[in-house]
């Protein structure tokens, strides 16, 4: 499977994985107490992780699963069963794809979309995560100053009491309103000039041993982690639920960790409430004392504690019975595919592909593997190639064959066009092997097709797709056919072919024997128009010899037409002049004098003027006058009203 189509389906799991680990967590958070802050984050926190593990371990089985061939089962060859040994089964009989089968189709033309649109919204709402980290960033270094003496030396108190090992600064910043913390490796602690001048040095030590929490705690880190899964699952409700959650008891912790700190729940709670008067909004990238509700964190810590706890190795066990569950259930949506009707196609496509339901039916089953486009696709659209009683759905699916890259393919599409009963989809299974193959294998290939093929049309073809090639060692092969192939049309293309392939002196050399020596008329014709084609001033020279000396009439007049069209304009008048007045065919003069005609510019008016003076043909005067007649020279018009048919 390829990239686009496994993170599609991922994209598309993850939302019964999600919603599933947010059911599982608010089932958690419904029994573990809300004082068991710790072990409450620490669920949360493991349920977001999980919502990100889960698609990321789909996509990489699904990836990893290449063809949809389930281990241990291996592939079979991409040989269609004889016709003869297939029991016919009566249509009735046989069953329709299922509903997961004819939902899976559905979905799979979307999922180069469902692709793109969450590419958009990761960009989006990374270039929104780009803009706060560049905004925190300015905080720790815009409109900031030294906190007075009192102030620092409270903090380094603090620091030694929680236990923080990073050093850590303090600033007074005009740019926040309440306390917040930035960075990681070099903290820093903002406070707002209001909170230095509006609450009490307890309060302010308080508020400080919150910020000192998430530093001890790595919170700058983990929230970090946060906002990256936030961004890659973003379209998910349960992700933001659960990353809200995390925020919440993120801040309870802290708290917890700060009551610790200064003694005092109520004392703290009501540095809480003075607080709440500074509060306004941060970066999301920043930790502050006003994050998480407000009223909440309060009768939280005003609550009696309970006399239990909820047990961590209970709560340690639902994590891992969580994560366990996700695990199973990712195992059993990735191996599930081999259930699928297109998800084993090794051994399942085949059967699939034959004369199933209706043609709709088998219409859509068909395209559900073209846009597999994969080597596991190869084997039913080989079956359906072979078997289909539509010649079109046949022809579609050996399109379908010609568009996978892969060695498969390419042994499929070649069975095709030396075997398939019709006609038609051998022609088109032709022209495949010639686009999808390589060079030698297709010269090869056509080559026994031309020779074997019991209908001369995809001889024809394949003659053609030879010349395609544009490769020199096919000009033997084709200058062998040229001479003694059974079938006339198909010696013709092979002629025209020849020019096509070979070096222009070589091919000029072959063709013009040909002209002179073959017996056939129609061969010595194409010779001629492809000598015209190889556009070579040397070609060209032989051409006007065969214009003036070859003695059909048919060869000249063929000739007189090539040179005139590829010829320069003056050359051209030169041969055609020569031709009206010596050639000893008067078909061939007339045709000259249209050629006259026809130069541009008018540049062989004068002497088609001088044809329908006195030329001694009857029929070449009377083209002549034809032409002049249809002529918008002026000097045709003047040489009409000044002189009278005779």
């Amino acid at each position: 499977m390829n990239v686009t189509q496994a993170l599609g389906w991922a994209l598309l799991h993850s939302l019964w994985q999600c919603a599933l680990a947010a059911a599982a967590l608010a089932s958690l958070l419904a029994i573990v107490p809300l004082r068991a802050a710790r072990t409450r984050y620490a669920l949360a926190v493991a349920t977001l992780i999980l919502m990100l593990a889960a698609p990321v371990g789909t996509a990489v089985r699904l990836r990893a699963a290449g063809p949809w061939v389930a281990v241990g089962v291996a592939p079979p060859r991409v040989v269609a069963p004889p016709r003869a040994t297939e029991p016919e089964t009566p249509s009735a009989a046989r069953p329709g794809p299922s509903l997961q089968a004819r939902i899976r189709a559905e979905l799979e033309p979307a999922l180069p979309w469902i692709v793109v649109a969450w590419l958009a919204g990761v960009v989006i709402l990374s270039m929104r995560l780009a803009s706060g980290w560049l905004v925190t960033r300015r905080l720790s270094t815009v409109g900031t100053r030294p906190v007075p003496q009192a102030c620092r030396d409270a903090l380094a108190r603090l620091v030694v009491r929680l236990g923080v090992s990073r050093p850590v600064r303090v600033l007074e910043s005009a740019m926040v309103q309440v306390p917040a913390v930035i960075g990681w490796l070099r903290p820093v602690v903002l406070l707002p000039a209001s909170a230095l001048t509006g609450l009490t040095p307890l309060q302010l030590d308080a508020l400080l041993a919150h910020e000192l929490a998430h530093v001890r705690r790595y919170d700058y880190l983990v929230n970090l982690l946060q906002s990256a899964i936030e961004t890659l699952l973003f379209y998910h409700p349960a992700v933001w639920w659960v990353s809200r959650r995390v925020r919440d008891e993120r801040e309870h912790c802290c708290d917890d960790l700060a009551v610790a700190a200064c003694g005092d729940a109520h004392f703290y709670a009501t540095a809480l409430l003075g607080m709440e008067r500074l509060r306004s909004p941060l970066p999301t990238l920043s930790m502050a004392a006003a994050g998480g509700s407000l009223v909440e964190r309060v009768r939280r810590l005003m609550a009696p504690v309970p006399a239990e706890i909820f047990p961590r190795g209970l709560a340690g066990a639902f994590t891992v019975m969580l994560a366990l569950g996700l695990t199973v259930g990712g195992s059993l949506v990735a191996g599930s595919v081999e259930s699928w009707p297109f998800g084993a196609p090794g051994d399942r496509a085949p059967a699939l592909a034959g004369a199933r339901g209706g043609p709709r039916t088998r219409r859509d089953l068909m395209r559900a593997l073209r846009r597999r486009g994969d080597e596991g696709a190869v084997a039913g659209l080989l079956a359906m190639a072979r078997n289909d009683p539509d010649v079109d759905i046949e022809q579609d699916a050996l399109d379908a064959l010609g568009r996978i890259p892969s060695g498969a393919a390419q042994a499929a599409v070649i069975d095709i066009a030396r075997t398939h009963p019709n006609s038609d989809v051998r022609r088109e299974a032709v022209e495949a092997v010639s686009r999808m193959t390589p060079r030698a294998v297709a010269l090869a290939v056509l080559s026994g097709i031309v020779r074997s093929d019991p209908d001369h049309h995809v001889q024809h073809e394949a003659v053609e797709e030879l010349g395609e090639l544009h490769d020199p060692r096919a000009f033997p092969v084709l200058l062998d056919f040229a001479r003694h192939h059974p079938a006339p049309d198909v010696r013709r293309k092979a002629v025209t072919a020849l020019g096509d392939v070979g070096e222009p002196d070589s091919a000029a050399d072959v063709l013009e024997q040909i002209v002179l020596h073959d017996s056939s008329a129609d061969l010595q014709h194409e010779a001629v128009e492809a000598l015209g084609h190889l556009h070579d001033p040397r070609v060209l020279a032989r051409v006007a010899r065969l214009a003036r000396t070859h003695p059909s009439p048919d060869v000249r007049d063929e000739a007189t037409e090539q040179y005139a069209r590829h010829a320069p304009p003056g050359a051209a008048l030169a041969l055609l002049t020569d031709r009206v007045a010596h050639d000893t065919e008067p078909e061939v003069q007339a045709e000259a004098v249209e050629l006259l005609a026809a130069l541009p510019r008018g540049a062989g008016i004068p002497a088609v003027i001088e044809a329908a003076r006195g030329h001694s043909s009857v029929e070449v005067r009377d083209e002549a006058w034809r032409r002049l007649r249809q002529s918008n020279d002026p000097r045709a018009h003047a040489f009409l009203r000044g002189k009278a048919r005779p």
